[in-house]
């Protein structure tokens, strides 16, 4: 089985089952918010909360 036809089993495992595609969303999000609050700190604006 060659990597593409794994991938697409797995692509297709995470759209069919709402357990794992929420936990893909919530991935998603982590790594989005960690990058904003990198990019945040590299540009140094920096937000007070």
């Amino acid at each position: 089985m060659s990597k593409k036809d794994e991938m697409g089993k797995l692509i297709d495992k995470v759209i069919l089952d709402p357990i794992w595609l929420r936990r893909l969303s919530d991935r998603v999000y982590e790594l989005m918010v960690e990058e904003l609050r990198n990019q945040s700190d590299r540009t140094g604006n920096r937000r007070i909360r």
